[in-house]
């Protein structure tokens, strides 16, 4: 099991691992943080995995027994949702039960500050501690919490509706939620701006088996064969899945997947056409440079920070610049005000919008051709043990780098004033590689970017780099 890893505490649903007992104790360990605090109020939500409303109503039991203020979402809704109603209702904090996109047998346990972004480093750090401590401790329930009503979700929707503000009559999109929560927000976003919604009805419901898919994953193209089918069946060339939780959209646009940093690449060009003076856009270290050259042309600033969306929300917190875009390589996207965690329903929308303006492929060929050939891949090394992966980084870390490697930098050291961070850059002249250690998984992720004037020379170096790379995992394991 992770313990606060970038998406929280996460685990598989079995005994000793993500069960009640660890849900209880996470709460109370929270909860006794509160206190210590004097924060009064919680806000709960969950997905629609296995057991993530009964494990929502375990934790509001222990919150509601130290006496404070707890509020729960009567149905399953999207994370992105519980990021607003922390920052709507005021609340101290909020907790979500969602493993994401992770498979049907994890859950998890992500929880936020009061400004609705996801705890950083500095908060999870002590949360653990309270955690630790809270083994030990008795633990007590009490049924005095409160259930929401349907006001907050139907704010968020009309808030989204706002903020896109385009108009998408004429268009038509085929969406899947992928038996997760965007079912009714994402749907009644596009309906609302336009849109016909076609919807892949099998995947419309609740299911935290996702018996229709092999993977919850948009990332991947074995969680995209209905919504394919759909979009065949009815001629439409516009497809948008969004995982379990509802904060990653994936996209597919005449047959072809986008990745989430070309589906980056053509939102920062749409919104860059509105953009006002002192905007920002934000993206993590390992996503796509492309941007940067786009928003230089049109004096808007790039901010990268470390993986996971949380330091994306904390950013745009602290700074004084006007928040136009963020977004990560993992199909993460995030526009306006209302939430401070990656939307899988604004993301949505922004794509619906941007296909109603351009043919996606075209664009991002004319975007290719007038800033370079950005090409990026990622590995994932698998294994079954978190420890492998933490163990060959450290070896890598430690000066096992392949041979033709040019320089490595080292992001826990703090580089270009980013938050420190568990990172190498390893650069060639090909391009550059980022490792990490998965903070979900058991898994080494190696992050391939590459850029040239020329697409022949773009591919082959990409093609040079996963090939060499892989080979230089391999024989270290």
């Amino acid at each position: 099991m992770i313990l606060f890893g970038t998406g929280g505490i996460r685990g598989v649903m079995r005994e000793g691992e993500f069960d009640e007992k660890t849900v209880m104790v996470a709460s109370k360990g929270v909860s006794n943080y509160m206190i210590d605090n004097n924060l009064k109020s919680v806000v709960i939500a969950y997905d629609t995995r296995n057991n993530s409303k009964k494990f929502a109503e375990l934790s509001a039991k222990v919150f509601a027994a130290d006496n404070h203020k707890v509020f729960v979402f009567p149905d399953p809704v999207p994370t992105p949702v519980l990021s607003f109603a922390v920052r709507y209702l005021k609340a101290d904090i909020g907790v979500v039960i969602t493993a994401s996109h992770n498979p049907p047998e994890y859950n998890g346990y992500k929880v936020y500050t009061s400004n609705g972004v996801q705890a950083i480093p500095q908060i999870t750090d002590i949360l653990s501690k309270y955690v630790e401590k809270a083994w030990n401790l008795p633990l007590q329930l009490s049924d005095n919490y409160h259930f929401l009503d349907d006001s907050v979700l139907n704010k968020f929707i009309e808030i989204v509706v706002e903020t896109v503000n385009v108009d998408l009559n004429g268009l038509k999109v085929v969406y899947t939620p992928l038996h997760g929560t965007g079912a009714k927000p994402v749907t009644d976003v596009l309906k609302k701006l336009g849109a016909n919604v076609i919807t892949v009805d099998e995947q419309m419901v609740p299911d935290g088996n996702f018996s229709t898919v092999k993977s919850p994953n948009p990332e991947d193209d074995e969680a995209l064969i209905k919504l394919k089918e759909y979009m065949k069946k009815y001629n439409i060339p516009l497809g948008i899945a969004t995982d379990p939780d509802c904060d990653r959209v994936g996209v597919i646009w005449k047959d072809s997947r986008l990745t989430g940093n070309q589906v980056g690449v053509l939102l920062t060009h749409m919104l860059l056409e509105k953009a006002l003076e002192d905007s920002m856009v934000i993206k993590t270290i390992v996503t796509t440079d492309m941007v940067k050259p786009m928003c230089a042309e049109k004096n808007v600033q790039v901010f990268e920070t470390p993986t996971g969306f949380k330091f994306i929300g904390d950013l745009i917190e602290k700074s004084n610049l006007r928040f136009l875009f963020g977004f990560e390589e993992s199909c993460g996207y995030l526009a306006g005000n209302h939430s401070r965690d990656k939307d899988g329903v604004i993301g949505a929308a922004l794509v619906a919008a941007a296909s109603k303006k351009f043919d996606l492929i075209e664009k991002l060929e004319e975007l290719y051709e007038k800033y370079g050939y950005y090409f990026e891949k990622l590995l994932n090394f698998k294994f079954n043990d978190i420890s492998i992966a933490k163990n060959l980084y450290q070896k890598i870390k430690d000066g096992n780098i392949p041979k033709n490697a040019k320089n490595v930098a080292d992001y826990s050291k703090g580089i270009n004033g980013i938050i420190p961070n568990e990172t190498l850059r390893i650069d060639f002249d090909e391009g550059k590689i980022f490792i990490r250690p998965s903070g979900t998984e058991p898994k080494l992720k190696a992050y391939i970017m590459v850029n040239s004037k020329n697409k022949k020379t773009a591919m082959n170096n990409l093609e040079k780099l996963t090939n060499y790379f892989s080979s230089f995992i391999d024989d270290m394991i």
